[in-house]
Order: structure tokens, then sequence, then C-alpha cells
């Protein structure tokens, strides 16, 4: 490979002017010209039949230009389960669905119209438990359920309420028990938390009957697959739909698919072609777009007297919510793994994605990871320590190395899990005794390890344009949620062009424009469109390489790129700009674009029996994080004294940025380890629903931060780079749960480590001991 140039390099990011100044306008700030303003009618009941509803007195209101319900808009839309109303029909499902919207002259009047609108309900039993709501003899939450469209992975259950059954089966985890020394067996509980992004929801739409065209502006983290959806479900072309994405104040899974989208495009009909626009506040965001997942996970676990892991059986409950959303592929994608990044010969796991008349639950940051690491890494610990062994030691003698064969069936290359499990615990010193700083504070350390695949096969596809002037414009699908995407892309087209970071543009994203992406999710983007990208810049340099050529009286082979020029290899000042070659060739408004796709070819879904596929992910991400803590033993306070954070990215292509992913990752993980948790009552009501009362995680809780890049290339990724946004967060709640428990010699199985739960942990083991 030829020197690298900027890939590789501390870049800072493309878009820091525009944001830290404040020119930057998200989708939360845009006004369009005649808009209207919407407002939502939301569901008070969690599960009830609408009787009736009356609109009259709303319509009357002057300033009101059209309130809509189901009647309206009787359309429904899904990714893997078309289940999921525009507006409520015939039932409500959760406390929090939309049931009715109003688009007015101004927000006030809109929200006055709202209150105005008369809903009759018939109480239907409430299932606020996954584990309950799939019981035999429960009532059906979707009596339709049998009907809905699927996608063909979709496995059903003989229970009650079941979206999804995941099936893992290698060989036979009866004859491991049997085959172990020691078996251990516990309940672990994960709580809804929230995305709590900075920028609630939004949506705007317009629909413009003379073309039959609509078109949406979200800041949707899958604009292609928000597009389909509702392509699919309104039954119009493709053609006649447009989405344009505004800047995302972050989203960490909640933008994907259609949130606040339906409600404004249902009232985009009604309007005479005027905009609309659908903001929700903060208590409407918690209650009413995405939450990620509940889970109540069984694991149970055999092993042989020297550690060698020989049996793992898990059984885990999501908690879906209302609605199926991402839950099915969550519950595919998370509990596959869930056994933990080891070798085990005999595997059983069934994962079960149950509806609940809860807020629905989808894609969040980690895709099912977090809730699997939590149970399977603190038992991991728990098995070392009835061993005899030290925590290391046993992952060591059992952790996935290069070549290992998965208990999924394939064989894994690029593995730098062992150098990660390394070096995050010689960070924080592992096996040194740290002093406590007074009686009644007890000092733990904790680590944890995890593997996570991405979402595969999926295409991503890019076009790079060179103008007169020298400037790049990349165009691609992948959504700048925060993560810093743009400046990457913006590297690897630099990289190939050999051009200024300064000449590279992103073009902004419009569907009608830009070619298609599957989605900014899972961990994909710097893998499947850095490597678009880096195709259509190559693409874009053949084809400026050729034209130069005979300008500069050279053959092809003997040209070279460097400083935004094209030169002769043995004579370097016989150059031109790649500018004036374009200028030469097709004239001042001259432009030569590349094109570039990327398919992971050899990607195989799992066998919907078995579960296992030779090519489940098109790379795997790895990584270790290793905690110190002090436990307040009177309060069961849990201070974090500090973390290391050890990842394999592949490579790191902005070494700056992969910093600021770690650091964001393992803040979020700290605030799911020790704070947060959405409540919900067994009425279904969220009690918590802003941040006045849902804790989320200060600077007072992230301790000191010691973030540590590995590098284990991946053959196919771009300069073998592999993702990252996503691990950051996973390991860390059992990390973190394990050095609690070495601190106290007490285990708590629930989330979130807030002091009462450590508390009472802390007194019923004086209890225990005193008995």
């Amino acid at each position: 490979m030829a020197e690298l140039t900027v890939i590789g390099k501390p870049v800072t990011r493309v878009d820091v002017n525009e944001k830290v100044t404040g020119e930057a306008i998200y989708g939360y700030d845009l006004v369009l010209p005649n808009m209207l303003y919407g407002k939502t009618l939301f569901s008070l009941k969690a599960h009830a039949r609408i009787k009736n509803i009356n609109t009259e007195k709303a319509k009357k209101l002057p300033g009101v230009v059209t309130v809509v319900t189901a009647e309206d808009a009787p359309w429904t839309h899904g990714e893997s389960i078309k289940d999921k109303p525009f507006l409520a029909q015939g039932k409500v499902r959760y406390i929090g669905e939309p049931v009715a919207a109003v688009a007015a002259e101004d927000e006030d009047i809109a929200q006055a119209a709202v209150k105005l609108i008369e809903v009759e309900y018939e109480d239907l039993p409430v299932y606020t438990e996954p584990e309950e709501a799939c019981k035999p003899g429960c009532v059906a939450i979707h009596e339709d359920f049998a009907k809905y469209r699927k996608v063909d992975f979709i496995v059903g259950s003989h229970l009650p309420n079941v979206a999804e059954h995941f099936k893992l089966r290698t060989g036979d985890v009866e004859i491991g028990f049997k085959q172990s020394d020691l078996v251990v067996e516990e309940r672990y509980f994960v709580p809804i938390i929230q995305h709590a992004a900075m920028e609630p929801h939004s949506a705007h739409a317009q629909f413009d009957k003379e073309s039959g065209r609509l078109t949406i502006w979200v800041a949707n983290d899958a604009p292609f697959r928000a597009l389909h959806e509702i392509t699919e479900s309104l039954n119009m072309p493709k053609e006649k739909i447009r989405f344009i994405n505004p800047l995302q104040g972050g989203g960490f899974g909640s933008k994907g698919g259609l949130k606040v989208e339906p409600i404004a495009v249902a009232l985009a009909f009604h309007t005479n072609g005027r905009p609309v626009r659908v903001k929700f506040n903060r208590e409407e965001t918690f209650i009413s777009t995405l939450t990620r997942h509940e889970a109540v996970v069984y694991c149970k676990s055999g092993v042989k007297k020297d550690g060698t892991l020989m049996a793992r059986e898990m059984t885990i409950y999501w908690g879906a919510g209302a609605y199926a959303e991402k839950s099915p592929t969550v519950c595919i994608r998370g509990s596959l793994p869930a056994p933990g990044p080891y070798r085990i010969p005999h595997v059983k796991v069934d994962g079960y994605a149950v509806y609940t008349n809860k807020p629905v639950a989808g894609s969040y940051r980690g895709y099912g990871i977090p809730q699997g690491a939590w149970a399977c890494e603190q038992q991991m610990d728990e098995i070392a320590k009835r061993l005899g062994m030290d925590p290391v030691e046993i992952r060591m003698k059992n952790i996935f190395v290069e070549g290992d064969v998965s208990y999924w069936g394939e064989r894994l290359h690029a593995v730098g899990l062992k150098e990660t499990l390394i070096k995050a615990t010689e960070a924080v010193d592992w096996g040194k005794a740290t002093e406590a700083p007074r009686p009644g504070v007890k000092i733990g350390k904790g680590f944890a390890c995890i593997q996570k695949p991405t979402r595969s096969p999926t295409t991503s596809n890019a076009g790079v344009m060179v103008n007169s002037k020298g400037e790049v414009t990349v165009l691609a699908g992948t959504v700048e949620i925060g993560q810093g995407c743009n400046t990457i892309l913006s590297q690897v087209a630099a990289e190939e062009l050999k051009v200024p970071m300064e000449k590279v543009f992103m073009h902004p994203l419009d569907t009608d424009i830009i070619p298609y992406d599957a989605s900014t999710t899972s961990s994909r983007s710097t893998y499947h469109m850095g490597n678009a990208v880096r195709r259509a810049a190559i693409h874009a340099r053949q084809q400026i390489t050729e034209a130069a050529g005979p300008m500069l009286e050279a053959n092809v082979q003997d040209l070279d790129f460097g400083d935004g020029k094209v030169f002769l290899k043995d004579q370097p000042q016989m150059a031109l700009p790649i500018g004036e070659v374009v200028k030469r060739k097709l004239g001042i408004n001259g432009i030569v674009r590349g094109d570039g796709s990327y398919t992971y070819e050899i990607g195989k879904d799992l066998d919907l029996e078995t579960g296992h596929s030779d090519h489940a992910s098109a790379f795997y991400m790895y990584a270790t994080q290793a905690a110190e803590v002090a436990v307040d033993e009177e309060s069961g306070r849990v201070r974090l004294l500090r973390m290391s954070a050890a990842h394999d990215v592949g490579k790191a292509i902005n070494p700056l940025n992969c910093v600021a992913q770690i650091e964001g990752g393992v803040a979020m993980g700290i605030g799911s380890a020790l704070h947060e948790e959405m409540v919900v009552d067994k009425t279904g009501k969220v009690r918590n629903p802003s941040f006045l009362d849902y804790h989320l995680v200060t600077s007072l809780d992230v301790p000191k931060m010691i973030p540590i890049i590995v590098e284990c290339p991946e053959p196919e990724g771009p300069y073998g780079a592999k993702g990252l946004g996503e691990p950051g967060l996973a390991p860390t709640p059992a990390a973190i749960g394990n050095a609690v428990a070495d601190a106290l010699g007490v285990r708590v199985y629930d989330l979130p480590l807030k002091p009462e739960n450590v508390y009472w942990a802390i007194q019923n083991k004086r209890k225990k001991d005193a008995a």
C-alpha cells in the first residue's frame, strides 16, 4: 500500500465550525415558507378499543386547517413486520400512541385543538412484563398478527404475543452440563432506557397535488429505509417521494424508520399543499418514539475445573413494546452473540421478542449486545470466583482468537480481542490493590469483553465529483448524526485523489440526488460506505489519469497524484492541477464523476432452526473495558475511579475521532450502568418522562477515561478499518457490575446499579452472613 497522507491522521472534523458557531440548521430548527404547525393527540390508555373519536370541536376552532384520524390515514408500516398504523386503528396498544393530529396556523392553536378531541375507550388487559405477556392464555395484543406482512426470516412461536423467536443450537447442552464440574445458573435484568438525544424528534412534510410529489424533511438515520417504508405504506411510486435530511442532533438508533414522519405525512395530505411541521417535546419523545429493549436474561453455564467452558444455555425475553419495529432483528443480532466471545462446544439460546403494552422498543447503540453482556460477563466472573481463578485467566483460556470457529459456525478472522483484554486490564493495574480512602468504602476492579457483528449483507453506493476548480464533492447516503462520518468519508476521498482536506465537500443528503445506502446503523458506515467512497474516488482518479496522459505526453502508468495535482512519477515538476485537467477535457463547467458500490457479497442469513451461518457478518468488533470503583457501604453509592476501554477498530482512519467515539460510548454506558431506567408502572404509564426525573450521566459521574485503540486490520475494510460507533457502551455496565461485586463480595443482578439497589444487596448479604 502506498504511503497514506490523511488516513490514520487526527484530522479536525469538517463540520466543526458550523456547529460550534451555531450556524448549523438541525431538523428541529427548520422553518419552511407558509408552514403549518402540527400537534398530536396521544393515547392515555395502555390497551383499549377505540369506541368513538369526536373531532368536531377541534375542527371548528379558528386557525385549525385540518384534523386527521386513522379514517383519514388508513395506512400501516414496519420494517420486519408491517404492524404499526400511522394513527391508531381501532385500538390503542400503549400510553403515548398517536390517535389523532391537528394542523393549524400556530402551535398554540394546534395544541388547543388537540385538547378538544374526545375519545371513548373500552379497556383491555394490560401487559407490562415480557415474561408475563407471552404466557399461555394471555390476550393477543395484535389479534391480526398472522395476517401481517413479515420478512422471510421471522420465526413465530406457539406462545402468545411473540413477534420473533430466535433459536441457536450447537452441540447438546445437556451433555455439556453432564461433562462439567461446575454449573452456574442465574437470572439477570436490564431495564428500559431512553436514547436521550440532544435533539428531540420532528418531521416536516408537504404534498403537492399537481405533481403528486410528497416531500419529507426529517433528520432520519436511514432515509432510504424510510423511503421504502413510506412507499410500501402509501402504495406510491418511489419516484414520487423525496426525503431531505437536515442535520441531526444525535439519535443513537432512535431516528431510523418512521417515528414522527407518519403524522406529518397524514396531515400533509389534507393541507392543500402547505408544508406542515410536527415537533415532539421531550416528554412526547420519551413516550411516543423509541426506547431500548428491556431484557430478562436466564443464563446457565457449565465449566471444567480448569476453567474450560463446556456449555451455555440462555433464554432472553426482549421487551418489544407495543409494535415490532426493530425488535425481531435486535432479538436475532442480540441473542446470537449473547453467550459471549468464547469457544463453547455446547450452546443453546432462545430469544423471544415479546409484545407488551409499553412504549415501542427498537434499535439503540449496541443493538442488544449490552443486555447479553450484562448477564454473560457477570457470570464469567462468578464462575472464576467459584473456581478460584483470576477472571483474566479464565477468559484467556476461552476467548476467541484468530481462526477459531464460532458457536454459530463461522471461522473468525481479524480477531483483536486478546490484545484488548490485555491492554484494558493492564491500564487499571489489574492484580494490584488500591487502598480505600476511608473506612466504609470498598474498592473493586472488574472488566468485560464483547464481540459485536454488523448488519449483513448490506449495500452502500457513492459518487465522487471533481470540478474544474479541483474541488471534490462526495455523494454518500451516510447520515452525519454526530459520529464524524463526514470527516471520515472526506478523508477517504482526499486520500485517493491526493487533495487537501479543505478541497473536499459533502453533498447534502437528498434521496433525489444521493445514491442508495442501506442505513447509518450497526457501525457499518466506515466499512461499507468507506469502501464505496474509496471505489468512487478511484474511479474518478482513473478518468482524470486517462485525460491527463495526452496533456502531459505520458502513459497512464507513469502518472501519479499529490497535493491536488497529477504529475509524472520521474519528473514531478511536470504536473497539472486536477481541476485544470477537468477544465481542459470538459470545459469550465465540466465535472468528472466516479461511482462506487460495496456489498458484502458472501454474507449469509442465519439458519432459522439452528442460528448458524458461515458468514453471518461482514466483520466483527471486539472490545474489553475495565473499571475501578469505590462503593460506599452505608449508602450504596457507586463512584467510578477510572475506566479503560480497549477497542479493536481494524485501522483508525481518524484516531481523534476514534477516541471521541470511545469516550462518548463509555459515558453512555456509565449512565446505563449507574442511573438510567425508564420507569413504567403496571398501568403502562411512564413515570419519569423528562430529564427532571430521568437521571442521565453528568460530568460528575465520569471518571478518568483511558481510551485504547487496537488495530487488527480487517482485509476487506477500507485501509483495514472496521466499525466502532456501537461497541463503546456495550461492555461498560458489565465491567462496572463486576467491579462492584469485587468490591463488596456480593453481586447485583438487576440494572441500574443505583444506590438503593446496591444498598439492599449489601443488607441482604449481611443478613445472610449473620444467619
